[in-house]
This record gives C-alpha cells, structure tokens and sequence, in this order.
C-alpha cells in the first residue's frame, strides 16, 4: 500500500514539475518538497537502521555529484568572462569558410565541446556565434544541428552530460569504456542528423566578415588562464586512472586556475576583468537547475528505499531480465525522454537494475540523450534554443528537425549493436 502511495506521490510531484510554465511554480521547488514527502514516508515504513543506511547512501552519491557540478559550471563561467568564445567566433570568420562548410564546423566544435560542458551552456554558446555568422533562414537549421549535437555528444564522455556523470559515479562503467564504446554510435547520430539537415545549406554563399566587431586583444595572463580552465576538465579523467573519485580531480584543476586569476591579479594591479572574484563565477552558476537535480535524485533514493522501483522492474522486465529485454527498455526510455525529463529515467534504471553490463549502460546513455533531441521540448538545449530564436517553434522544429534526429536516433543504436555483435555480446 505504501509503494503504491509512494508512486503515485512522485508521478504527482512530476506531473506538476512537468506543468511549472502553467502553474508558476519552480520545478526545482516541487522536486525538493517532494523528495521531502517521500522520505517521509520511507522514515514511517521501513526501519530505522535499514532507514539510516539508506540515506546516508544517498547522500554520500549526492555529494560527489554536487561538488563535481558546482566546479564544472564554475570553470565554465570562467571561459566566458576570459572570451574564450569571442575567440572561438574570430576564428571562425577568419577561416572563409562556405556557409555549408561553416554549419559542419560548428556542428563538430558543438558535440565534442559537449563532451565537457554541459549541454544547456554549449548550445547557448553555440547559437549566440551562429546568429552572427548565418542569416535567419538558414539559422534554424544550424540551431536544430547544435540542439542534436549538444545533446548526443555528452553521451560519450563520462563528464558529458548529467546522465553519464551519474552513471559514472555509480560505477556502471569506466571513463575508457564510455569513451570506447559510446564514441562511434554517437558520432554516427550527429553526421546522419547533420547531413540531413545541411543538405539545404549552399556550399557556394561565404561567411561575411563583421568589420564592426572590435578586435579583441588577449593577453598571456588572460591566454594561460583560458588554458588551464579547458585543461581543468581533464583532471577527473586523470583522477580515476588513480582510483581517486572524479570530483576530486576537478576541485584540485579548479584549485590550479583560482591560483592563476589571484597571482595574475596581483602581477597586473590595474583595473582590467582580471579583477574579477571566484565567488563571482560561483553566484553565476545555474543554482535553481542544481536544486532541481537534488530533488530529483533524493526522490529516485526514497524510491528505491521503499522498494517501489524494483517493484516496477520485477513486473515491466521480470526478475531476471536478459540483455534483450534491457535493451528494449533502455530504447523505451530513449524515446520517453522526448516527453519527460531524462534524469529520473537514468537514476530510476540505475537503482533498478543493478546486474547490467557496462556496454547496456553506454546503450542507455546514448538513448536517453539522443532521444531528447526528437522534440524540441525533450532537453534542456532545446527548450532554450526555443527561447533564443523566436521563429524556432515546436512545430517548426517537429517539421524540420524530427526526422533527422529519429534517423539518428535509430543510426546511433545500430552502430552500437554492430559493435555488440563484432564484440560477442549477441
């Protein structure tokens, strides 16, 4: 009676973080009060050791992530106050690139920056330099590719995307193995939806020069420091081949590049943006969207208390389910994060089914991120790329965007399982 309470409490709370634009109430808000409620309810049914071991568990997994993310962003804010991304577009003028040529690029720069920063600032970075490089009609085009890209390109990295940076921490699978097995399905997505995309876009028109834009002058100082934030991201790699937890390896990058800003303000006294404060970077980060994952991540733990997620399991997989079955689940979950939020997909299947290989877990990973690409409103990314071009609507998006993100979609997945079949596992 309880986990049927239990259930309809979350599929309640979620309903309404899923309504936040109608009813004005913060997603974050109604994700805390309902982790609140639920372990309420764990606290009053199970007992009170088996209570205590389970959430201190949950906090401990919560820990590691938080840390990891505040860091992350962080360093990310720190990138954009350098003009690592003014640089970035320069650049891209500077090449002379066709328009076609130009979309590919920022395609490519978008799924492998993606691999280290998350996805909702990538493609805001991205579609900032896009509407000064492309004219409106070939704008949505290039946003729909960064949307497709942004998302699936986390899919390969351990620190990619908030689904992969949770199942690394749960040890479902290592950095090389996402790395290995995830690279080439999630390659395969991106060029399938790309080429489909870009087919409209002339290889003839060039990329104009904006003489209007000031030139910007970077200094040493302001180089090395841009330097040492990109090589930050680098450091949980370099921990985990040590056994050290990934967080770890972060803080101690981000450590090295809060050195640098202090020592290169005390070298250049004068009033420039070096005189800006670390706390300043940390104000900026996405608070509202770190809360919103606690919640989350808290009601997916008291779930799992209450045993209403192994319950599920047990009824939709059986007790024993084979690699078939997981798979069918795992693409299920692909296309039902075009609908709903993909995080509690990948934290309920991670306290759900704790037996699975880690080439199911990359397979998942792929699933849930590509397949928030197939509405606009399955990802973050898209919904802000929604905000930022007025003409991108979801039906636009539907009309335009779709095919090509279910083409990749189904590419990806075939991929992986020509790579499962050349490995042995069917």
């Amino acid at each position: 009676m309880i986990e049927l309470v239990a259930a309809i409490l979350f599929i309640a709370g979620y309903a309404m973080i899923t309504m936040e634009q109608k009813l004005f109430v913060s997603k974050a808000a109604t994700a805390t009060l309902l982790a609140v409620f639920l372990w309420i309810l764990a606290a009053v049914t199970i007992p009170m050791q088996s209570f205590n071991q389970q959430i201190t568990q949950t906090g401990s997994d919560l820990f590691g992530l938080l840390v990891f993310l505040l860091a992350a962003m962080t360093l990310v804010e720190i990138l954009i106050h350098y003009h690592a991304f003014d640089l970035l577009e320069s650049w891209l003028r500077s090449i002379n690139f066709s328009m076609r040529n130009l979309a590919w690029v920022l395609l490519g720069i978008t799924y492998f920056a993606s691999m280290f920063i998350a996805n909702l600032t990538i493609t805001i970075i991205m579609i900032q330099i896009a509407r000064r490089l492309f004219p409106k009609e070939l704008l949505i085009l290039v946003s729909i590719a960064i949307v497709i890209a942004s998302n699936t390109g986390g899919s390969t990295s351990p620190i990619g995307d908030l689904n992969t940076i949770m199942l690394w921490f749960a040890h479902k699978f290592t950095a090389v193995q996402i790395l290995s097995l995830g690279f080439l399905p999630s390659l395969a997505t991106t060029c399938v939806a790309g080429a489909l995309l870009f087919r409209k876009i002339s290889t003839k028109d060039l990329v104009t020069t904006n003489s209007e834009a000031p030139t910007l002058r970077i200094s040493r100082s302001d180089t090395a420091i841009i330097i040492a934030s990109l090589l930050a991201f680098l450091m949980p790699l370099a921990a985990s081949l040590f056994n050290i937890p990934a967080y770890m390896g972060i803080i101690f990058g981000l450590g090295i590049v809060w050195v640098m800003i202090d020592f290169a303000k005390r070298v250049r006294p004068q009033t420039t943006h070096l005189q800006a404060k670390i706390q300043n970077f940390m104000q900026r980060t996405d608070i509202e969207s770190i809360q919103f994952f606690i919640g989350i991540l808290l009601s997916v733990g008291a779930l799992t208390a209450l045993g209403v997620l192994q319950t599920i399991t047990n009824t939709v997989l059986g007790q024993f389910p084979d690699a078939i079955r997981v798979i069918e689940a795992f693409i299920g979950l692909g296309f039902a994060s075009a609908i709903v939020d993909n995080i509690p997909l990948t934290a309920a299947a991670i306290n759900a089914l704790p037996n699975v290989s880690p080439s199911l877990w990359v397979l998942l990973a792929l699933c849930v991120t590509s397949g928030g690409s197939l509405l606009i409103v399955g990802s973050a990314s898209g919904v802000v790329a929604m905000g930022m071009i007025k003409e991108l609507s979801f039906g636009k998006y539907f009309k335009i965007g779709t095919v090509p993100a279910l083409l990749g979609f189904a590419a990806g997945i075939l991929v992986w399982m020509v790579e499962q079949y050349a490995s042995g596992l069917f």
